[in-house]
């Protein structure tokens, strides 16, 4: 460890010179042979910065031409009577030599952060040890940062970036309860009073009861007559317990028992039971709504999705993925090598004709959707222009409001959930084996065919070829190749 040398400058607050005529706060910067190397391989000194705890004027300090800088001839003739600046000079210099010896004594070169803390308790500056305890939302914000983090760098740890978003909203929420109750959620207090306290506060700002500026959720909060849907609910009371479980393991205590089933509501059926028709679905094929680029993007989006029964997540995951041919003397089709990274299947998706003229227009890729929210909104819009609007049946199974019967038209409450349904009911309605349509949506991802994952051999492409021989025997303008 180098022998540590001592640099003296003033903590000023005005890049003017000419206005520096008050005290400024003089300031020791520690340098002691302490590196790091940077990305760029390239060895840089890491110094610490200590208050001396006094202030002087910077025209006894320095000359303004050399910006106040310190020299030593103007600071001795300007506090020649002046004990106390000396003084503390003299304390923090002799302590800085005391632990200097002692880390050589130990052989150890500390950081700036361990040297520094050293110091201010030599100076008696540090009065309370105890590590400040972290709150609940420090926590979520640097596991957050963690998993972007991770996810940048593609480890296997990492999750995919709509798991990153559904633990923003969780912070957001986090943060909504504190603005509104004013209390700062904490580990050492969280029981389960309070675990319920939380949801129920945040149920109120849903339905609008209670209103909240949060300025770090800029979009507006869509307000909710009945409140949080259970499965809504149970979504974020699952990312919520779970990063809580991790805290408990990182050694955060907290008087709720995390381990308890019953902190995460029960899962309840769909609300909604709903489908595009093959009529409602020709009619979104054959509107030209290219004036409208929001609607345009919804009708791709349900042309690919209503096709091919991919969900939000499994179309973003295949954004990137190539359409390839398949050709020999009985086939000639496309198809995608579609790897679902939620069931964590794959499988070999045949394209019908309007999937192919929607790809063409995006070079044979799957266009990007920002998120859910987005198209889901869009989507709503296409169907009221198209006057999809046929009464539907939904049930809204609310947090505290119990069960909600309603009939709602179709275009309120479609969203790409619905996709996956159409293309099932469709081809069930047209005929299509059962069979060949559970190939095209991943059942090995369902309990029910563990035998037959066991059991059926049949290749990828034997499952392709069979879909293509179920679909050439319907005779639909939709469904063709």
């Amino acid at each position: 460890m180098k022998q540590p040398k001592i640099r003296y400058f003033l903590e000023s607050k005005s890049p003017n010179l000419d206005e520096r005529v008050v005290p400024e706060l003089i300031m020791a910067e520690v340098s002691y042979g302490y590196a790091k190397i940077t990305k760029n391989g390239n060895r840089r000194n890491v110094p610490f910065r200590i208050s001396l705890q006094v202030s002087t004027l910077p025209s006894k300090f320095g000359l303004i031409k050399n910006n106040f800088k310190y020299d030593g001839e103007v600071f001795q003739k300007a506090n020649k009577n002046n004990n106390t600046i000396k003084n503390k000079m003299v304390v923090l210099e002799e302590g800085i030599n005391k632990l200097t010896s002692k880390y050589d004594i130990e052989r150890k070169i500390p950081t700036p952060k361990e040297f520094k803390l050293a110091l201010e308790k030599y100076l008696g500056r540090v009065t309370i040890l105890k590590k400040p305890q972290q709150t609940i939302l420090e926590y979520f914000y640097g596991k957050i940062e963690k998993k972007i983090e991770d996810s940048d760098k593609n480890k296997k740890s990492s999750i995919d970036i709509n798991t990153i978003k559904t633990y923003k909203t969780v912070s957001h929420h986090i943060e909504n309860y504190q603005i509104a109750t004013n209390e700062v959620l904490t580990f050492e207090d969280f029981d389960e009073t309070k675990y319920w306290k939380y949801w129920e506060v945040l149920d109120d700002i849903v339905k609008g009861e209670i209103v909240v500026f949060n300025p770090n959720q800029p979009k507006k909060r869509r307000i909710t007559e009945y409140g949080y849907l259970i499965n809504s609910l149970r979504k974020y009371q699952v990312a919520f317990i779970g990063t809580l479980k991790k805290a408990l393991k990182e050694g955060n205590k907290m008087p709720l028992d995390v381990y308890d089933e019953n902190l995460i509501v029960e899962k309840k059926e769909a609300s909604k039971n709903i489908y595009v028709t093959e009529e409602e679905l020709q009619k979104i094929i054959s509107t030209n709504v290219d004036f409208d680029y929001k609607m345009q993007r919804a009708k791709d989006y349900m042309i690919l999705g209503c096709l091919t029964g991919m969900r939000f997540e499994s179309m973003f995951d295949t954004k990137n993925t190539i359409v390839e041919l398949f050709e020999d003397d009985d086939y000639n089709f496309k198809y995608i090598h579609s790897k679902q990274n939620k069931t964590s299947t794959e499988v070999y998706m045949p394209l019908l004709a309007p999937v192919k003229n929607v790809l063409k227009m995006y070079n044979n890729e799957f266009p990007l959707v920002k998120s859910n929210a987005v198209i889901n909104k869009d989507i709503k819009k296409l169907f009221e222009h198209l006057n999809i609007d046929s009464l539907e049946d939904v049930t809204y199974i609310t947090f505290r409001n119990g069960t909600i019967n309603l009939k709602k038209p179709k275009h309120e409450i479609i969203t790409t959930h619905d996709c996956k349904k159409t293309f099932y009911t469709n081809l069930f309605n047209n005929g299509v084996l059962p069979t060949a349509i559970d190939n095209m949506t991943h059942p090995d991802a369902t309990p029910k065919n563990r035998m037959a994952k066991i059991y059926n051999k049949a290749t990828m492409l034997d499952k392709a070829k069979m879909f293509v021989d179920e679909i050439n025997k319907i005779g639909s303008d939709i469904y063709k190749f």
